[in-house]
């Protein structure tokens, strides 16, 4: 019974020990844990061939790039060509774009599929693999919450909340009077809905009379003369 159990045991860590060892071998290895830095992607070269004796690859793929032989699909036997490969996994378009390629261990056997576009084919057994790694894009900063248009702004790109605005002040129907609350005339003019959204508001000339109206729950109110006025750019 205690061979048995010492058996078992050393199984269980030798199967530890092997798994830990494949996550090590996938894994990134730049120093920024969520992945290459944007220096790092600019100065990347131009996609070859998966380095033989390497860990990882970041590579570009230009647009318009040529397609050769994948076998595979994911992980990708070690000679397929990088740029198709990723695209079929989905981490570029045929636009092209930064790539992250890491080693992996070799398979006994590779299975082919199609995706995006991108046809692979079955192989048999390969001493080196590769993965595609998605390489997370930048987050553009988030405008700022909408507030009074911007004295001396021509064009104001800012960010309504799920009902901002409620019960705001509006007087016109696009145009606008310069100090309408923003959120509450975008709403009404149905360039947002009440859950919110980003808007992009043009400043120009003011009227000589504003009319109010209602419409998506927000009712304007008519007003005189009025130095400027602002309408929201529907093209954004």
């Amino acid at each position: 019974m205690n061979d048995i159990l010492t058996n078992r045991i050393g199984w269980l860590a030798a199967l530890a020990i092997l798994i830990l060892a494949l996550f090590m071998t996938t894994q990134p290895v730049f120093a920024d844990p969520a992945g290459p830095t944007q220096a790092e992607i600019d100065a990347a070269p131009v996609c070859g061939g998966f380095p033989a004796e390497g860990e990882e690859y970041l590579c570009s793929c230009p647009a318009g790039f040529s397609t050769g032989g994948i076998w595979g699909s994911g992980p990708y036997t070690g000679d397929s060509n990088i740029c198709a490969a990723a695209q079929q996994s989905g981490a570029i378009t045929s636009e092209g774009g930064p790539v992250l390629a890491i080693a992996a261990p070799g398979q006994s056997a590779y299975t082919g599929a199609s995706r995006n576009g991108i046809t692979s084919s079955d192989w048999k057994s390969y001493d080196r693999s590769f993965e595609i790694v998605p390489i997370a894009r930048p987050q553009a900063a988030a405008p700022e919450a909408c507030g009074k248009l911007p004295d001396g702004t021509d064009s104001y790109q800012c960010s309504c909340a799920a009902g901002a605005g409620q019960g705001a002040s509006v007087w016109g129907s696009s145009p606008y009077t310069y100090d309408s609350n923003i959120c509450a005339a975008a709403v009404q003019s149905g360039v947002i809905d009440k859950t919110g959204g980003v808007v992009t508001v043009l400043r120009i000339q003011g009227l000589d009379r504003y009319v109010g109206s209602e419409s998506n729950g927000v009712t304007s109110r008519d007003w005189g003369k009025y130095s400027s006025s602002f309408v929201f750019d529907w093209n954004e």
